[in-house]
């Protein structure tokens, strides 16, 4: 088994979805997890998703998805025995990974400062909204603030709808595998660096980085990026969406010359060739919307799933628009095996959740260990620190641990 991070121990404070996501990952990976809840309810997520048996159950399916493999312990961090106690943890922990507002884990007394006296190699990963400077930085968000204040809304839609939020929280879950690739590294840099790092991870910035291309655009140009709707960003004149006889969309990508010629072939057999100024690349920009025209009324000739194959026998890039029941469903999303079952304690069932984010040859997670209760582990977990039974005793009868 591919297990990198096997004797790696991470301090987990963060709740909902970006940092428990990224220490999730980094569980899969074989790091010893170790989820740190407030004494109350815990994490947020755990009331959280669709299914109200769950959520009522504090396991709610926002929580399942991303917290197997991981174990959980009450802890109050606001008390003077519990802040100690946390501090033994560090003390004996390689990662402490938080996601509180910028400036609150200080207050608790868990500066990164507090934090290398007490272990001269800890990683601090904070993730944040907007970082841990910068003006916006004592700001919290969540995904859909974060959208709209990074510029992504403005870039979806069309000019009719104005802007639109992409559907699925993508900047968590991107944010939450940029901790697990910030840690990774930091994990790898112990090796010729003893010294502790602070990692800092923002919701703002990840979802800037995810869009690269069109931030350096406007920093170097005049060029005001308008909606772009279901159009290709490559600006391709013989790329987009399409509607299909069967009224459902068809995305194509006929990017390069060969896919251009491959895509007419497909769509017109030999009759594109009639007009060969269709094959000279500035022709086709100058007349771009008559292109589309052309192709839009071919495939209106078919359904689109015709048109996907044999688009994409022809080697031109072609998907028709899926929703998520036909993506689950489809043989392909099988056979990648990217989804593992989980057991739910309280019900015994098995609930798919996902697997590491990349492949590795011959390489599968069968063992995936049940979302922890609340405080579910405190007892062991105390143990493994060090803590007598009587000091256990003594933190459960105060409520500081339980």
């Amino acid at each position: 088994m591919f297990k990198p991070l096997k004797d790696i121990t991470i301090l987990d404070l963060t709740q909902v979805l970006a940092g428990p996501y990224g220490s999730y990952q980094l569980s899969l990976l074989g790091a010893n997890v170790i989820k740190i809840e407030n004494p109350n309810l815990g994490d947020w997520a755990r009331m959280g998703g669709d299914d109200k048996e769950l959520s009522d159950d504090l396991m709610g399916s926002s929580f399942i998805v991303q917290n197997g493999n991981k174990r959980s312990i009450r802890l109050d961090l606001k008390n003077k025995i519990g802040k100690s106690t946390f501090n033994e943890f560090v003390r004996q922990s390689d990662v402490v990974m938080e996601n509180m507002t910028p400036g609150k884990f200080k207050k608790l007394g868990f500066s990164f400062d507090n934090l290398k006296k007490i272990n001269p190699s800890i990683i601090l990963c904070s993730i944040s909204a907007y970082g841990q400077n910068g003006d916006l930085g004592n700001r919290s968000a969540y995904d859909h603030v974060v959208q709209a204040a990074s510029g992504i809304m403005s870039t979806t839609g069309t000019e009719i709808s104005g802007p639109l939020k992409v559907g699925a929280p993508y900047i968590d879950y991107a944010t939450g595998l940029n901790s697990a690739f910030a840690v990774t590294a930091a994990i790898a840099n112990l090796r010729k660096d003893k010294s502790a790092k602070w990692l800092d991870i923002s919701m703002y910035d990840t979802s800037l980085f995810l869009m690269s291309s069109l931030v350096s655009t406007t920093l170097n140009s005049n060029i005001k990026l308008k909606p772009n709707g279901n159009e290709a960003w490559s600006g391709s004149p013989s790329s987009g969406c399409f509607e299909a006889s069967c009224g459902s969309l068809l995305s194509i990508a006929a990017n390069t010359q060969k896919q251009f010629k491959m895509m007419c072939e497909t769509l017109f057999g030999k009759n594109m060739e009639e007009n060969s100024k269709w094959f000279d690349l500035k022709y086709r920009v100058k007349n771009k919307n008559l292109l589309k025209k052309r192709i839009a009324s071919a495939i209106k000739s078919d359904t689109a799933d015709k048109w996907e194959t044999k688009l994409n026998y022809n080697h031109v890039p072609a998907a028709k628009v899926r929703d998520f029941q036909q993506v689950v469903s489809e043989s392909h999303f099988k056979q990648r095996e990217n989804w593992i079952h989980t057991n739910l304690k309280k019900t015994n069932k098995k609930y798919l959740v996902p697997s590491l984010s990349f492949k590795i040859k011959e390489n599968r997670i069968d063992n995936l260990t049940s979302p922890p209760e609340i405080g579910e582990n405190t007892e062991e977990i105390l143990s493994e620190f060090g803590f007598s039974k009587v000091e256990i005793l003594d933190l459960f009868i105060k409520k500081i641990a339980y």
